[in-house]
């Protein structure tokens, strides 16, 4: 029971423009019935890099990430990151996987694979942020 209070207090002060662990994104996703983003990434990947440096951390996907989702920040160069992605079945980094929990289960609602500039990434956002709210998302 302390356990659970504990959990709660913790999900309460969450600050969504951070990326988490797989397993605290998850939690917080569910909790805040928000969309989780799975963003498989390598350290040698200047793909990666491309998106990190051009993409990820441009103002408006910042803001967007904040309003609608959780991220689930996963490195393939780590036993539990490899794990993850044999489960989710990802080909290579850069890859996302967008995940919304519905009648008590995870269901995959959009897939993305490579680099892309920013205009589009912010488009495809949009889109898997409304196929999993059933609206739009600005």
């Amino acid at each position: 029971m302390l356990a659970l209070l504990f959990l709660g207090l913790a999900l309460a002060g969450s600050d969504f423009g951070r990326w988490y662990p797989f397993a605290k994104a998850q939690a917080l996703a569910q909790a805040h019935g928000r969309v989780l983003m799975v963003y498989f990434h390598s350290p040698a990947c200047p793909y990666c890099e491309q998106m990190n440096t051009f993409v990820l951390s441009d103002p408006q996907v910042e803001a967007l990430l904040k309003g609608h989702y959780v991220v689930a920040s996963v490195s393939t160069a780590t036993p539990e990151g490899q794990d993850l992605a044999r489960r989710f079945r990802v080909p290579g980094t850069p890859s996302f996987v967008f995940l919304a929990f519905r009648k008590g289960a995870w269901e995959e609602v959009g897939r993305l694979f490579g680099s892309r500039p920013r205009a589009q990434f912010l488009e495809e956002l949009r889109q898997v942020c409304a196929k999993a709210k059933g609206g739009a998302c600005e």
